[in-house]
């Protein structure tokens, strides 16, 4: 998953780390900063170093695709496994999350395994009994692992409350809260710790009152145009559509109208099965959610666009606060040349404009228009009767998701402890 200290305001706070940490029996303890092996911006996504052999300048290009629509949008490489994170010099960001925990658990090599295992003999998650105790426990591992994380992330670390709570705002409240004073249990700031949730609307409320406290929110699972209003509305620090999973499920229902903005006859055509697949409702979504975050609420909420199957979709989102992008999407980018700053042999233009245009901008977002509707004040009511068949059914799927992971993990915990309380 990439300069300011609050993620919420202009600009996010991913830039150098304050300390690095590590692990010391049963808990992580702050260390001396650790400096960034190289501080260029390439290599944040590219995910393997090399050494590159002399290119005559009269054979060499100005640019990669990669290269300039970094300079458009925050790029962070998808790197979930923590195996995988390794690859990555300075990563922009990372996720710690149950899914992530059972990739390394899996593994019995991790360097992150020992962070997991510790996590049972956290004091506090002692005095627990039952699944409370396992619970504690499931979230001590993602914070010990987080701060690990945090060694070589450049910025924050997005870390996941527990999905089973998802409807129910004053336990994601309190769940929040203890993770973050975990994290300062082992010396991470807040500012460093963004708190990822499904964007329920129990979730937008809890992140509304986390946000006032300074702790940034990260709500995933946004299908739907209602979910990134309201969490705008609510001021929420990151909202993070999911472009391929919207696009599957619309290749799934090809009776239903892709952009219902669309001319009557477009949109009719499309209904029809005449170049509807050519419409991605997924790159539909970001653009719209961006436009009306950029246009009616400053930009503070910003736009984190994940699921991007090719460098097609993330060209056509060039200008979005970040592109989430796999090491296919990545690698594909990193080796397409173009024509900016083409080297004739004589000289370097390096300043002349490139051929990755920006397709998302503030000042672009200004021409956007809305309907009325679409800028009420959303409440808890309007939230339910707007959120559409594709947001409603994902939503459920992707919880449901989480939830099967959490429920998997558990059972890592309880063979740890010998099934013993």
């Amino acid at each position: 998953m990439s300069t300011s200290s609050a993620l919420k305001h202009a600009r996010p706070c991913w830039t150098l780390p304050t300390r690095s940490l590590r692990l010391n029996r049963c808990q992580i303890v702050a260390t001396k900063p650790k400096v960034p092996t190289s501080a260029h911006p390439r290599h944040g996504v590219i995910t393997a170093a090399a050494k590159q052999e002399y290119v005559a300048p009269s054979s060499r290009v100005g640019s990669t695709e990669l290269a300039r629509l970094e300079l458009l949008s925050t790029v962070v490489p998808d790197v979930l496994l923590s195996q995988s994170l390794q690859q990555v010099e300075a990563p922009k960001a990372a996720t710690s999350s149950r899914s992530v925990l059972a990739g390394i658990m899996g593994n019995p090599q991790s360097r992150y395994k020992f962070a997991v295992e510790q996590a049972r003999f956290y004091d506090k998650c002692n005095l627990e009994v039952g699944a409370d105790k396992t619970s504690c426990q499931v979230d001590k591992a993602l914070v010990n692992v987080g701060a690990m994380f945090l060694e070589t992330v450049l910025g924050r670390v997005s870390t996941e409350v527990d999905p089973r709570i998802a409807h129910d705002a004053d336990k994601l409240l309190a769940r929040g809260r203890q993770l973050v004073a975990m994290y300062q249990e082992v010396g991470v700031d807040k500012e460093r710790v963004l708190l990822r949730m499904p964007a329920t609307w129990a979730a937008i409320q809890a992140g509304k009152q986390l946000e006032a406290e300074g702790i940034a929110c990260h709500l995933v699972l946004v299908y739907s145009f209602v979910q990134g209003a309201a969490a705008a509305q609510n001021g929420i620090s990151v909202v993070q559509p999911n472009v391929g999973r919207l696009h599957d499920w619309y290749n799934r229902h090809p009776g239903m109208i892709r952009d219902p903005n669309a001319p009557r006859e477009m949109s009719a055509m499309a209904k029809a099965g005449y170049g509807g697949s050519e419409i991605n409702p997924g790159l539909l979504l970001v653009e719209k959610v961006y436009n009306y975050c950029q246009k009616h609420h400053g930009g503070r909420t910003k736009v984190m666009a994940s699921g991007l199957r090719n460098k097609a979709e993330a060209l056509a989102l060039a200008g979005c606060d970040f592109l989430v992008m796999g090491p296919k999407v990545l690698t594909a980018m990193a080796t397409a040349a173009t024509l900016d700053g083409y080297n004739t042999g004589l000289s370097a233009a390096e300043d002349m404009p490139g051929s990755v245009e920006p397709r998302l901008s503030p000042s672009l977002a200004q021409l956007a228009d809305f309907l009325p509707l679409e800028l009420e004040t959303v409440d808890e009511e309007s939230f339910n009767n707007y959120l559409d068949m594709p947001g409603r059914e994902l939503l459920q799927e992707g919880i449901q998701r989480l939830i099967d992971d959490a429920n998997r993990l558990e059972p890592y915990f309880l063979n740890l402890a010998g099934g013993q309380e």
